[in-house]
Order: structure tokens, then sequence, then C-alpha cells
């Protein structure tokens, strides 16, 4: 006896299983009803694809509805569209998301067959199948264990290697660089003859002087020009220090005419800053004396950089 009830036990229990997922078709006269759902169980927040197939007669318009989002709980509607895989045949695809657990039916869908004579038939499709929503978690669990933290992976020696290697042709290509252009600069200066550069701009300033310059301004680049010559041929920093710090300076390095270009500086100091006001005779003096003091420069005393 308790093998048979064993046996009817197991026979209801797939009977039951069947029933659950096998779609629910309907036929009113008018057309025939199909619903179908998947998957049968979901967790909290899972997708259902919710699918109602109508065959319907020629002639004949189909229309779906479901009901608003207050009565659809705890369901949620996703999507919704229809499509009509082939004639006289409309496909309602939903898709659903589930936020309770528990065991619920799905949300009926209605559907209106029209015809060309006005009259209407409606319906609600509903599967007989439930669909189960189960916790994200076991129930059994009752507390959470501490989050262990994350450990950072151990950098591969190629990953230190590279940087490091790039950061060292980096700074040799710097120093590489800067010893080059030292070096030009170094060069160039050496080729520059600073006498001959001054010398050309004292005629340039001649030619001007009481055409497009003043006395004034003639002293004032009269100033700058002794000072850019005792900077490029005696490395004195002549642009950087006042009259007197250069007099100091090229007492130490033997500079030619050194007491002739002296004077030619104060003059031109008093100019600027005394609001003395030289004539355009006396300024061409200025020039010539600075000339034949640059044409009578000496190599051998010119002081090492």
């Amino acid at each position: 006896m308790r093998k048979k009830s064993d046996i009817a036990a197991a026979m209801l229990l797939l009977f039951s299983l069947f029933l659950a997922v096998s779609p629910v078709t309907a036929d009113d006269g008018d057309g025939k009803y199909s619903s179908d759902f998947s998957p049968a169980s979901v967790t909290i927040g899972g997708r259902i694809a919710y699918t109602v197939t109508v065959k319907h007669e020629p002639g004949q318009r189909v229309a779906f509805a479901m009901p608003d989002s207050s009565r659809l709980h705890p369901f949620v509607l996703i999507d919704r569209q229809e499509k009509r895989p082939r004639e006289r045949t409309v496909v309602f695809q939903a898709m659903l998301a589930v936020f309770d657990i528990g065991e619920y039916a799905l949300p009926p869908v209605t559907v209106t067959i029209r015809r060309d004579s006005g009259a209407d038939t409606t319906i609600q499709v509903v599967p007989e199948s439930v669909v189960t929503v189960n916790a994200l978690t076991d129930s059994s669990v009752t507390a959470l264990l501490p989050i262990k933290p994350i450990k950072r992976p151990y950098p591969a020696k190629a990953d230190i290697l590279f940087p490091l290697l790039l950061g060292l042709v980096v700074v040799i290509a710097i120093i590489a660089i800067w010893y080059l252009v030292k070096r030009r600069r170094g060069s160039l200066s050496r080729e520059v003859d600073h006498s001959k550069v001054a010398l050309r701009k004292v005629r340039k300033l001649e030619k001007s002087l009481g055409k497009t310059v003043q006395p004034e301004e003639c002293y004032e680049q009269l100033s700058f020009l002794i000072r850019e010559y005792l900077e490029g041929e005696y490395r004195i920093k002549a642009l950087e220090e006042v009259t007197s710090e250069i007099a100091e300076e090229m007492s130490h390095c033997s500079v030619p005419h050194a007491d002739i270009l002296i004077e030619l500086l104060v003059q031109a100091d008093l100019v600027k800053f005394a609001e003395s006001r030289p004539g355009i005779e006396e300024c061409r003096t200025s020039l010539e004396r600075t000339r034949s003091a640059l044409k009578n420069t000496g190599e051998p005393n010119k002081a090492a950089g």
C-alpha cells in the first residue's frame, strides 16, 4: 500500500510540474489565446519574459492592455511590444521585473478583438501557474562576515623597470642637450668678434645722430653697446652692474683703454641721471673716442671666461 501511495504522489507531482511549465491555451470561438512566461523561478529584482499569442480570423484587429502600475504590484513593467510573426497571428511580449519574495500569479493581459462589423470581444488571459521569487541570499544567513580589505597586487619587475629606464633616458637626454647648447653658445661666443660688432653699431649711431637719434638717446645707446661689448668680450656682467662695479671688474681683467670706456659710461650716466644736456658735437667726440678705444683692443689682454 505504501508503494502505491508513493507512486501516486510522484505522478501527482509530475502532473503539477507539467501544468506549471505548460503555456495556457484557450479558444472562445473568435480566436485562440495562449500565454506563457519564463523563467518559473527568479530572485528578487529578476526579469520575467511574459508572452500572449492570439490567432484571429481575417478582418479582425487585436489590441492588448495591461493593468496600470498601481495594480501590477509586485511586478513592474519594463518593456512591451507587439509583433506579427505570420498572418492572422499577433504576439504580445512584456518584460516584467518582480520586487517581492513569494509566489505570485502574473498580471492579466486584456485582449480585445474588433470586427469590421463593430462588435468587440474582450477576454483576460492569465497563466495558471505562478512565479516563485526567491531572496538574494540564503534565509539561514543571519549575519554578514566583515569585508576583507582588497589586497593590492605586487607590481611586476617589468612594470617598475620600464619607468626607471624611461626616466633615466630622459635625464640623460636633458643633460646631453644642455651640454650641447652650452658648448654651442661657447663656440659662438668665441667666434664672434665683439669689437667689430661694437664698431658697426658705433658707425650706425654716427649716421643716425642728429636725424633720428638725439644726443640724449645717443649716449643711452652708446652706454648699452659698451656694456654689451664688455660682457661678450671679457665676461663682465656689465649689463647688470652699475658703472662703479664695472670699473672694479675691469681693473682685474686688464681691459685695454679701460679708462676711456669708464669715462664714456660715466658721461652717459650723467646724461641719464643728472640731466646733462650735451650737444651733437660733444656726442660725436664721444663716439670717436669709443671707436678709437675699440680699434686698439688687443687680443692678448682678454680675460679667460
